[in-house]
């Protein structure tokens, strides 16, 4: 199967998403292993999170919701 795609099985057909953006996984993983907020700083991905939580973090939960569908 291509990449990016998943099958829908109540339309019966391959669906494609948006691959995560590039550093997405060596941000996350800087999350992982580095004490916040320090993990945070210069991460490049600022985008409101501290109104609306960790960009990365939403970033990443929106990838798992698209598969967990499958």
């Amino acid at each position: 199967m291509p990449k990016n795609l998943y099958y829908d099985n109540r339309a019966a057909c391959c669906v494609p998403y948006d691959s995560p953006p590039p550093g997405l996984t060596a941000q996350l993983q800087r999350l992982v292993t580095e004490e916040r907020p320090a993990a945070c700083v210069g991460c490049g991905y600022k985008n409101s999170c501290s109104t609306r939580g960790c960009a990365v973090l939403r970033s990443v939960s929106k990838i798992v919701a698209i598969i967990e569908r499958k």
